[in-house]
C-alpha cells in the first residue's frame, strides 16, 4: 500500500518535490524515495510496508535488470501462485513478481487477485502500462498539459497544485447530487481517474457490462457461497505485518468475523447511538470500542480536508481515520472492512427493491432513490446520467447493480483509502473481490431482494453463525450529528453543514 507519482512534463519545476511530498507522503510513512528521474520521467514512491516489510529490495521505485521501472500502489495477493505458475519458483514480494511478469511478456491483468494500481516504463522511457484494479479500490489520477506531457499520482492535489490548476464546476455540482465527481473524475480541471478494470496504454481488460450480462440462476447451493467468500477473506488475510477487523452491527462484518480469527476488533461511535451501545453491551471480548467526541471530530476533520486537498464524501469518513489511528497504536497495519457487499448482493433495499419490480428503468426515479440533491432536468449532472443509462444494455435491477459497482462502489473505496492511510493503515475489502463477484453476479434479484431486505444470501449464510433475529435486524450505522460538531452552526441542517465545511477546502 503506497503512493506515487510519475510525471514527463516539461512544466515541472524546483517547486513540485514539495507539492509531491505534502501529497502523497502521508500514504507511504515507511519509505519515500525521492524525486528520481528515468528517461525523462520524473518519479516518486512512498511506500507502507505489508508484503516484506523488513527488507529493502521491495521500495520502490522498483527498476529491474532490462534497464524499466515500475511505480506500484496497492497488493497482488496471489503472488505466490502466480510465481509457481509461470516461475516455479517463490518471490519475497508481489512487487518483485509483478516486475518479473511485466520484463517476462507474461502479464495477464486477469489473473491478478488484489487491489492495486501500477505503471511501468520501459528502458527507453516509454510506458507500457497504466493499470488500475478491477473494482477501482486504489485511487489513479492523471492530467495532460498544454505541451503533452502526462502526469501521474496516486493523490490529485499534487498534480493540481504543481500546475495551478482550478476547480471544476461540474465536479461540485456533482459533489452536491452524490457526495463524488462521479463523473468528471476529480475537482480539478483536466485532472482525470483512471476508470477500473482499465489500462491507459492497452484498453479496458474488464467488461462489468459483459459481466452482468451472464447466464442467471434463481437459486443457489450456498456452500458455493461461503467458498467464495472464504477464498476471499484467505486471499485478504496475506500479509506479512498484523491485521485487524472493523466491526459494526452490520451483516458484512459479522460475517467476516464469524469466519476468520482477529485478534484486534475495532468500532467506533458517539455515546448513544444505537448500534454503538448495542456493541457496548453485546460486542466481543477483545472488541475496542471508542468513543468519538465532537471536539476531537472538527479538529479531525479540519486535518484530513486540509491533507487530502478536497472535499470529503461522507461524515463517516473522520470516524474511520480515527478507528484507524487507534489500531495503529496498537501496532496494527492492515484493517479489514465490508465494503462491496451491497453492491454486489443487492444491498441498498430501497432502490435494489424498486428496480427489481420494474420491467422498464425509470431514471428520474433512480435519481429520487439515489441522490443527495436532486439534480434539475436541465443540468449536466442530469443529461450525464442520462446518456450513462442509455449506454448500457441490461435489465433495470442489472442496470442499477452496474451503476452501484462501476460507480458507487470506488467511491466508498476512495473513503476508506484515504481515511485509513492518513492514519498509516492499509484497509482491505474482503468481500469486494472477484471470488464473491463470480458467485454474485449469476443471481437473479428474486435470490436476493426480500420483501424489504437486500443481501439475502448474506443473510441467510450469517444466520447459521448468529441467528435470524440477528441476521436480519435492522442497522443504524454510526451516524454525526454536525449540528452538535458545530453548535454555533445548529439552526443549519448536517447536510448543509457538511457540504459548506467541506467546499471551503476547495478555496483555500
Amino acid at each position: 500500500m503506497c503512493g506515487y507519482f510519475l510525471s514527463n512534463s516539461k512544466l515541472l519545476s524546483d517547486s513540485s518535490l514539495t507539492f509531491i511530498k505534502n501529497s502523497i507522503d502521508f500514504r507511504g510513512p515507511d519509505y519515500q524515495s525521492g524525486l528520481l528521474e528515468h528517461q525523462g520521467w520524473k518519479i516518486y514512491h512512498s511506500r507502507l510496508s505489508i508484503i516484506d516489510p523488513v527488507g529493502d529490495t521491495s521500495n520502490q521505485p522498483y527498476f529491474d535488470n532490462s534497464g524499466g521501472v515500475l511505480l506500484f500502489n496497492g497488493e497482488i495477493l496471489n503472488y505466490q501462485l502466480l510465481a509457481k505458475k509461470h516461475f516455479n519458483c517463490e518471490f519475497n514480494s508481489d512487487t518483485a513478481l509483478l516486475s518479473r511478469l511485466i520484463i517476462d511478456e507474461k502479464l495477464d491483468l486477469a489473473e491478478l487477485d488484489g487491489f492495486f494500481s501500477f505503471a511501468y516504463i520501459d528502458r527507453s522511457g516509454d510506458l507500457k502500462f497504466l493499470v488500475r484494479d478491477t473494482f477501482g479500490v486504489k485511487p489513479l489520477f492523471y492530467y495532460r498539459d498544454e505541451e503533452g506531457g502526462l502526469t501521474i499520482s496516486s493523490e490529485p492535489k499534487a498534480i493540481a497544485s504543481i500546475f495551478g490548476l482550478s476547480v471544476s464546476t461540474d465536479a461540485i455540482n456533482e459533489y452536491k447530487v452524490t457526495r463524488s465527481p462521479i463523473f468528471s473524475g476529480s475537482y480539478f480541471k483536466g485532472v482525470k481517474s483512471l476508470p477500473p478494470g482499465q489500462c491507459l496504454i492497452h484498453g479496458e481488460y474488464f467488461n462489468l457490462e459483459i459481466e452482468l450480462n451472464c447466464e442467471k440462476v434463481n437459486h443457489f447451493d450456498e456452500s458455493q457461497l461461503l467458498d467464495a467468500i472464504k477464498t476471499g477473506l484467505e486471499t485478504r488475510k496475506v500479509s506479512d505485518v498484523p491485521i485487524g477487523l472493523c466491526l459494526s452491527k452490520g451483516v458484512d462484518s459479522n460475517l467476516i468475523y464469524n469466519l476468520a480469527n482477529f485478534d484486534r476488533l475495532y468500532s467506533i461511535g458517539f455515546k448513544g447511538d444505537p448500534d454503538f451501545e448495542y456493541l457496548r453491551s453485546n460486542g466481543p471480548d477483545n472488541l475496542t470500542l471508542i468513543e468519538a467526541n465532537h471536539e476531537q471530530y472538527a479538529k479531525d476533520l479540519e486535518y484530513l480536508l486540509n491533507l487530502r486537498g478536497e472535499p470529503l464524501s461522507v461524515p463517516n469518513e473522520v470516524l474511520l481515520y480515527q478507528l484507524a489511528k487507534k489500531a495503529k497504536l496498537d501496532g496494527v497495519k492492515v484493517l479489514l472492512s465490508g465494503e462491496g457487499a451491497d453492491e454486489f448482493f443487492g444491498g441498498y433495499d430501497r432502490i435494489f427493491k424498486a428496480f427489481s419490480e420494474l420491467n422498464e428503468f425509470k431514471l428520474e426515479l433512480f435519481l429520487d432513490l439515489y441522490c443527495y440533491q436532486k439534480p434539475s432536468l436541465d443540468s449536466i449532472v442530469f443529461r450525464r446520467f442520462k446518456t450513462l443509462f442509455e449506454s448500457v444494455n441490461l435489465c433495470p435491477f442489472e442496470k442499477v447493480r452496474w451503476f452501484f459497482i462501476k460507480y458507487h462502489m470506488p467511491v466508498l473505496f476512495r473513503r476508506l483509502d484515504f481515511a485509513m492511510m492518513a492514519a498509516g493503515v492499509e484497509g482491505r475489502e474482503p468481500l469486494a473481490n472477484r471470488h464473491t463477484f463470480n458467485f454474485a453476479k449469476h443471481l437473479i434479484a428474486n435470490c436476493l431482494m426480500g420483501d424489504k431486505l437486500g443481501k439475502i444470501p448474506l443473510r441467510n449464510l450469517l444466520s447459521n453463525y448468529t441467528s435470524k433475529e440477528f441476521s436480519y435486524m435492522d442497522k443504524v450505522g454510526f451516524p454525526v450529528n454536525l449540528k452538535k460538531v458545530y453548535p454555533e452552526e445548529a439552526y443549519k441542517t448536517s447536510y448543509e453543514i457538511w457540504f459548506e465545511k467541506n467546499l471551503e477546502v476547495l478555496d483555500s
